[in-house]
């Protein structure tokens, strides 16, 4: 089955796939079937476990249809020129009985005007996000509420965008494979297996409901957990933050100054106070992070900082093939699993910027 993605160059995969039996026993239980991308993240549990976790569809909705989720993947995807999303996304509407004919018509006619306005606008906003970012949330919320999306629509509406962004970084940085899931529909095998495969999917699926929230953590980020408190939005995203901040393949420190250039690259006003405040903490004196900022070095950085400062500007707006020989190139001097941590801080600091801008008050 074609892609309209296939013409875009794609490296050979950085990192090696690790059999974890846990994990991808977890992996089978939360989504019902194995995602091939999984035991490439697996030297990195919580990253791993947050390309799971963090998908919407898994019980973190409670007010957007998912058929709209799975369109705004689609064409987010496309815009961000993830072939292992974008063809995982395909194959997926594929299993639930979408006819090839039917995905070839979605791809090339994302605004028919056979759409419910709402989806149109929705698809609109998850394109939108991903192209402007920050510069662009004050033109989104209100073209969202022109349409007669509610607060708590608009609000679920901007996490999903953000975890595509997420997840389209996580899945291109490394350049996972993606030829063999894009090849999925056509084996012999899975055509025969299309109806169980449907199954397990949608039994996986399911609305999600208010969830208690914990008391606000000390890090970064705490005012978007606020934001969606009671939600199981807030849980998904406290475990993968508890998750990376606790994880040791790299510092606190140049986590730390990762997502502030991405921040600041963004212009994420609403997130960098944060991060600063976060890095001061950690013995970054002003001067130094002005210079990390404007120059992305100084004096005082390590030798991984100095690398992955560079590496998490590039990670905003990027062409796959040139980042991903951008992170090929990073193995010289990192292991297998710094470099996947690297990835997935990266990938998580573009998406939880541009849903701060749409959520918390610019301070």
């Amino acid at each position: 089955m074609a892609s309209a993605l296939q013409h875009v160059a794609w490296e050979s995969c950085a990192v090696e796939p690790t059999r974890d039996p846990e994990l991808e026993s977890y992996a089978r239980r939360k989504m019902g079937i194995l995602s091939p991308a999984i035991p490439y993240f697996a030297p990195v549990p919580w990253l791993a476990r947050a390309v799971i976790d963090l998908r919407p569809e898994y019980g973190l909705l409670m007010h957007i249809d998912q058929h709209v989720v799975d369109l705004m993947t689609l064409v987010v995807s496309q815009e961000n020129s993830c072939r292992f999303c974008y063809a995982g996304t395909r194959a997926l509407l594929w299993a639930k009985g979408v006819s090839k004919a039917r995905l070839q018509d979605m791809e090339q006619q994302f605004a028919r005007t056979d759409l419910p306005a709402t989806t149109v606008a929705a698809i609109a906003f998850g394109r939108s996000q991903s192209r402007s970012g920050p510069s662009g949330v004050h033109a989104a919320r209100e073209a969202l509420g022109r349409e007669g999306f509610s607060d708590a629509q608009i609000k679920e509406l901007a996490y999903v965008a953000a975890e595509i962004d997420f997840s389209n970084r996580a899945h291109t940085l490394p350049a996972i494979p993606a030829r063999p899931m894009e090849e999925l529909p056509d084996l012999w095998y899975m055509r025969l297996s299309r109806p169980l495969v449907k199954r397990l999917i949608l039994k996986s699926r399911y609305r999600g409901q208010a969830t208690p929230s914990d008391d606000l953590p000390w890090y970064p980020y705490a005012a978007i957990l606020k934001a969606y408190a009671g939600t199981p939005i807030a849980a998904a995203l406290r475990r993968t933050l508890d998750g990376m901040w606790a994880s040791t393949h790299l510092t606190r420190r140049c986590k730390l100054l990762m997502l502030a250039v991405i921040a600041r690259g963004l212009g994420g006003d609403n997130c960098e106070p944060d991060v600063t405040r976060a890095l001061e903490h950690e013995g970054c004196d002003r001067r130094m992070l002005s210079d990390v900022l404007t120059h992305l070095n100084a004096a005082e950085l390590d030798e991984h900082e100095q690398l992955l400062v560079s590496f998490a500007r590039e990670t905003i707006w990027y062409k796959p093939a040139a980042v991903q020989q951008r992170a090929r190139a990073l193995r010289s001097a990192l292991t297998g699993p710094q470099l996947l941590e690297a990835v997935g801080v990266a990938a998580l600091g573009n998406g939880l910027c541009r849903l701060g801008a749409m959520l918390v008050p610019q301070q």
